[in-house]
């Protein structure tokens, strides 16, 4: 069996980064990259089938859904876009969009609003959390001690730094523009530097996509960040994917965003030091930055159900000896159509409320 790991291969957000290196972690080995938003267009020269995790958050180009014959895939730890103009991708999951979810007994969750969307359109589901809950602490990390701020606001990063003695670095999972250096500690570079493997690992789709960078240099610095992050005496965070790995690793961490009752959100506020800016700022919520409290716990739970099922799901692809091969001539033509109608479509419906035609 061979297996693949999708990748968001044009993300300005590290943060999307963190949770491929979570689902890696699972994978015997990475045999192909592939497109989180082009899983329709995936596919093998030789015909033969690729494993990999479902994780992420999907349907931003609704006419790319559902993926391609070429991948068995376990779907968990899945999100889907469910809020404001996220409702547009609600016309993936009709018909043949919603009929290829139904084929699996159940799809895991990253969150409540996921489960509750999916259920809603008669799709079994259940409730996982994020892959980045199921990071391990990495052996021989050096604590630094620092207090680390993560996409904070002027304000709020200026509160934190009034009320500590120790040394505050500012951090944001922003990559940047094409070009541009990564909004990272100097030291997180000098890791990816030189923890880099250079590996090239290929990726087929139709039409070909190419990764803004390969994903060797990316995973090594989400190593090196998600190590730096390990290191810290506190990291204070607006991102759910520097907390939830904080959380994991083991390292004090309090999320500040104005945003806790969204989708993405509320399943995993219970288990996080949290507050909004406003609550932080005013003094409605108290917390001792040079002491941090301890999360109130229970997360653990999450890790431990994917864990199990990415654990079973891949002993029954190593165990698995179909060797039936999808017909690639047959199915690249069918493509080539696809994308024509696909195009055809952009033009036709590009100012409909009803899609968000921009796949």
């Amino acid at each position: 069996m061979k297996y693949g790991l999708i990748v968001y291969f044009r993300t300005d957000n590290i943060g999307d980064d963190i949770q491929s290196f979570a689902m890696e972690k699972f994978l015997p080995r990475v045999d192909y990259l592939i497109e989180r938003e082009h899983l329709d267009s995936f596919y093998t020269e030789t015909g033969e089938k690729v494993a990999t995790f479902l994780g992420g958050w999907y349907l931003h180009k609704v006419l790319n859904w559902p993926p391609s014959p070429f991948l068995k895939i376990l779907p968990i730890s899945f999100h889907l876009k469910t809020e404001r103009e996220g409702e547009n991708n609600l016309v993936a999951l009709v018909h043949y969009g919603g009929e290829w979810l139904k084929k699996f007994p159940a799809i895991g969750c990253r969150d409540e609003s996921t489960v509750n969307l999916l259920e809603h359109f008669g799709i079994a589901a259940y409730l996982t959390g994020c892959f980045t809950l199921t990071l391990k602490p990495f052996p021989n990390v050096i604590h630094h001690g620092k207090i680390i701020l993560t996409d904070l606001s002027e304000e709020v990063a200026s509160f934190v730094k009034e009320r500590v003695k120790g040394e505050c670095v500012i951090v944001s999972h922003y990559y940047g523009e094409y070009g541009e250096k990564e909004q990272l500690p100097q030291e997180v570079i000098t890791f990816a530097k030189e923890h880099d493997r250079r590996d090239i690992i290929p990726t087929s789709h139709y039409p070909a996509r190419r990764c803004r960078k390969s994903w060797s240099s990316r995973r090594a610095l989400v190593e090196g960040l998600l190590k730096f992050y390990q290191g810290a005496s506190l990291v204070v965070t607006s991102r759910l994917h520097a907390a939830l790995p904080c959380l994991a690793l083991g390292t004090p961490v309090l999320l500040v965003n104005n945003k806790l009752a969204d989708d993405r959100f509320y399943t995993f506020v219970p288990y996080l030091n949290h507050a909004t800016p406003e609550e932080l700022l005013s003094g409605k919520y108290r917390f001792n930055f040079s002491e941090p409290k301890e999360p109130p716990g229970g997360h653990e739970k999450f890790a431990e159900e994917i864990r199990s099922a990415s654990t079973n799901f891949i002993n029954c692809c190593e165990k698995d000896d179909d060797n039936s091969l999808i017909d690639v001539e047959t199915w690249l033509d069918g493509q080539k159509r696809n994308s024509r109608l696909k195009r055809i479509m952009r033009v036709f419906l590009s100012n409909s409320r009803l899609l968000n035609i921009k796949g």
